[in-house]
């Protein structure tokens, strides 16, 4: 028997979100499809569920490109910490901590929290895979939340003094094994995918490098990469050694890319690769300015993301914010130093509906899902949400794009639907949801803090020179065949 839905009397963004194409209309969905967008729908069948959605703009889900979600068990922890701290406290000392438990607990908190924002489809860089349990613990945690998401198997070691994988050749053995266990049948469609988080560029020898490119590309898989996050001296070309070493491709997402010069750029967009930008983070870590802007002008696919709620909350509408005004004041830059000043001020660079673009349908090209979500229209999977649009910090809507990206909140979705399933209703998440979520996530916070004291606490004192030995460790880490000095030579 078909499943049906017939959201009623909303006003829709049709298509692409940039198009700002808005219309009061009804949607009906059928077995998780968005089948008919229009004014008078006929055949719906009579048992169809029926929303009703005056007064409420029905958009997209909102999806994010980049997130650890495992770190939620940490929420507020890295608050006033830069890159160094964040890399010394949680990649060095807090991720071998977590026990499969535990990453199950900050994963299904996170993505619930994801999914009362109204984000329908994240990333996952799960990079506290200590054993093979915590990766399917990852994987259940995100199935049981109910969210469409890449969950991408982190090939990172957590320092430990008994480490489970004797070797990086038998943590791509559990990779492959997972593939073949859970993942053999492969379909955009599906809610959960597998996907590849592989280390940083420069923190493993470049043999062991290029192994996870090339196996992510036997086995199909996409891969995420942090890339070009870190300035100075220590900058290897990255994206450069890729390159030359043949292991760029379509279906790669590069999160920050923030040191990254236009010439790098272009060889993302040459490749097919996407970028993911998280402005919050970025900015507050010390990794520089986002590119997403940059990125999409050169043609590469750019959306938002959350990061870490470590440090702040998955909202989209904090993310569009940000991004949006920080590219205008840096776009503005230029002008406010000429001789004329404010008087040499043109329009801003970007609009309300260039940042929904990199929330929405932007974010879903970069995660391979473009003809999947991230838009409505018929054939897509009903990934939508509907927001309230009576509050007093709203009215009157003058520009319907103004009031989504600058006058809403995450508060104001009422209803969110992932696939035709109701995750959240009328304000509440459905099910029991949120209260699983707050039981998950404090008990593995009541296991967790001993642990952390006795490793050293939330921020161990760093030694002296941590950014040089890092450094040092990158050098060591280079192709064989690279010539080029620390900072690279494209420009």
């Amino acid at each position: 028997m078909t499943s049906a839905t017939l959201v009623r009397g909303g006003t829709v963004l049709v298509g692409a979100p940039r198009d700002g194409r808005m219309l009061r209309a009804d949607v009906l969905i059928e077995d998780g499809t968005i089948t008919r967008i229009g004014t008078e729908i006929g055949g719906v069948p009579a048992t169809a569920r029926v929303v009703d959605a005056s007064d409420m703009y029905v958009l997209p889900g909102f999806v994010d490109t980049h997130h650890h979600l495992w770190e939620t068990v940490l929420r507020g922890m890295t608050a006033e910490w830069n890159i160094i701290d964040f890399a010394w406290g949680v990649r060095f000392h807090h991720a071998g901590a977590q026990k499969p438990e535990d990453v199950y607990a900050g994963t299904y908190a996170g993505a619930v929290a994801a999914l009362e924002a109204g984000i329908t489809t994240t990333i996952d860089f799960a990079h506290a895979v200590n054993t093979p349990d915590h990766a399917r613990e990852g994987i259940r945690a995100v199935t049981d939340a109910g969210i469409r998401a890449l969950w991408c198997y982190g090939l990172t070691d957590a320092p430990s003094p008994r480490p489970y994988f004797a070797s990086h050749e038998a943590r791509l053995a559990d990779l492959r094994a997972l593939r073949a266990e859970r993942f053999a049948a492969d379909d955009a469609r599906s809610l959960v995918r597998l996907g590849v988080a592989v280390n940083d560029i420069g923190g493993v020898p470049w043999d062991a490098t290029r192994a996870e490119f090339l196996l992510a590309r036997e086995l199909g898989l996409t891969v995420t990469a942090h890339t070009d996050s870190i300035w100075g001296a220590v900058r290897a070309p990255e994206i450069e050694w890729l390159h030359r070493d043949g292991l760029l491709g379509p279906g790669h997402i590069h999160a920050h890319v923030n040191a990254a010069s236009d010439a790098e750029l272009k060889l993302l967009a040459d490749s097919g690769a996407g970028v993911s930008s998280t402005p919050e983070t970025e900015l507050q870590m010390g990794l520089g300015l986002p590119v997403f802007a940059r990125a999409a002008e050169l043609g590469i696919p750019s959306g938002l993301g959350t990061d870490i709620q470590a440090n702040n909350a998955a909202d989209p509408f904090a993310w569009m914010r940000v991004a949006l005004h920080t590219e205008n004041a840096h776009r503005h830059r230029a002008a406010l130093d000429s001789p004329y000043g404010t008087g040499a001020l043109g329009a801003p660079h970007l609009s309300p509906r260039d940042v929904l673009h990199h929330a929405t349908l932007g974010g879903a090209e970069v995660l391979g899902l473009g003809s999947v979500t991230g838009s409505l229209e018929p054939g897509k999977a009903a990934d939508l949400v509907l927001l309230r649009t009576d509050g007093v910090h709203q009215r009157p809507v003058l520009d319907p794009m103004a009031t989504i990206v600058l006058h809403s909140r995450a508060s104001d979705i009422d209803t969110v639907l992932v696939g035709g399933a109701m995750v959240k209703e009328r304000g509440r998440l459905t099910g029991e949801r949120s209260a699983q979520a707050v039981r998950e996530v404090e008990g593995a916070w009541e296991r967790l803090e001993p642990r952390i004291e006795a490793r050293g606490g939330r921020l161990p004192e760093k030694p002296e020179g941590l950014l040089r030995q890092m450094a040092q460790a990158a050098v060591a880490n280079a192709p064989a065949w690279a010539s080029e000095s620390a900072e690279g030579s494209v420009s």
